[in-house]
């Protein structure tokens, strides 16, 4: 409902009658949308899981495990339905900061998983930068040919792996 309406336009009604329970039934499980908005944000560290993982357990992280995370994530970013909510999220996040701690803790975990790949001198703002430039370069994917996306990601992992590189 929040893809469709966008968060302020969806009310717990909409949202009752779209889950096919009755409105109590819902309060019974959410407070009200920040709570719901608070649900989307631990299934979006779950379905991170796949990507996180090999990162975060190898033994030595490098170049090709970051390929492999700009690969998946940009693959995940590029979706649209992840884009729509993304967006919806965001600029709830700027009127409602409570709801930024929710996702805080994911973006956090993406950022130290991406910074365990960098070259040594490299921190976790160059990480953060990495875990932007996939997200941002995902949301600009949406809509695009299957060939201008894999155009996108070939020179997007190209991109990546020259600027974690030092010379």
């Amino acid at each position: 409902m929040f893809i469709e309406k966008g968060f302020h336009q969806t009310g717990m009604r909409d949202i009752a009658g779209r889950a096919g329970i009755s409105l109590g039934n819902l309060y019974n499980h959410f407070k009200g949308k920040e709570d719901i908005i608070a649900a989307i944000a631990e299934v979006e560290a779950e379905s991170l899981e796949p990507i996180l993982t090999p990162l975060e357990n190898a033994e030595a992280p490098g170049l090709d495990l970051l390929d492999r995370f700009v690969s998946d994530y940009f693959g995940l970013t590029s979706t649209p339905a992840y884009a729509a909510l993304s967006a919806e999220i965001v600029a709830e996040l700027f009127r409602n900061p409570d709801i930024a701690q929710s996702f805080e803790a994911t973006r956090l975990r993406l950022i130290k998983a991406v910074e365990s790949c960098l070259s040594p001198g490299l921190g976790a703002l160059d990480a953060e930068l990495v875990v932007s430039l996939v997200e941002s370069s995902g949301l600009n994917a949406v809509g695009k040919s299957a060939g201008e996306m894999d155009s996108m990601l070939e020179t997007l992992r190209a991109f990546v792996r020259r600027s974690v590189t030092l010379n």
